[in-house]
């Protein structure tokens, strides 16, 4: 039964982090805050700003369309340095997996400042209202264009419960490998 169960909640996982819709809706785009470094005096606001970009990147509630609501979120999906090969992909999946998303959230339980820049998350997705605790892969989060975002790692290793092969080619192989997709241009 608990073989079902992950099965079931794989096929849910890889609807919700990949996220609802890729179409814009009315209204701006909502961009992050400016980012509270990892130091001993904005520690907490640093982790908070942290577990808001977790939210926006999970909760497809809260935050359901891909593009104003989730890519500004997420590391090499916007700002000054964009994979759009990354973002067709995360788009795409995105689309194609939004009823799931819809019924998806994210408790996150612990950030761990790794540096000024950077974070180990551990987090814990809520399927259909409840906590699916050792589901999530473990998470992290960087400074990207002065504002704290779920890394592109994270968003692989998630899309990854639900479709392994994503790693094996194109953009989440390459950060996986080399840090940053290929295709990575700078404004």
């Amino acid at each position: 039964m608990r073989r079902r169960m992950i099965v079931g909640l794989m096929g849910v996982l890889a609807a919700s982090t990949l996220v609802i819709g890729s179409s814009v809706t009315a209204g701006a785009q909502t961009d992050p805050p400016k980012a509270a470094k990892c130091t001993k005096s904005t520690q907490k606001k640093a982790t908070k700003q942290i577990k808001n970009a977790f939210t926006h990147f999970l909760d497809g509630a809260k935050y359901p369309d891909a593009v104003t609501d989730k890519e500004p979120y997420i590391q090499f999906l916007s700002g000054s340095e964009v994979s759009p090969a990354f973002k067709a992909q995360f788009e795409a999946s995105s689309a194609a997996n939004a009823s799931a998303a819809a019924t998806t959230g994210v408790k996150v339980s612990k950030v761990k400042c790794t540096s000024k820049n950077g974070a180990d998350v551990d987090f814990d997705l809520v399927l259909n209202g409840e906590v699916t605790p050792d589901l999530a892969p473990p998470g992290d989060a960087v400074i990207s264009d002065g504002a704290w975002k779920v890394s592109g790692k994270t968003l692989c290793d998630t899309q990854a419960l639900g479709s392994p092969d994503i790693l094996e080619s194109g953009p989440c192989s390459e950060i996986l490998l080399d840090g940053e997709p290929a295709d990575l241009t700078s404004a």
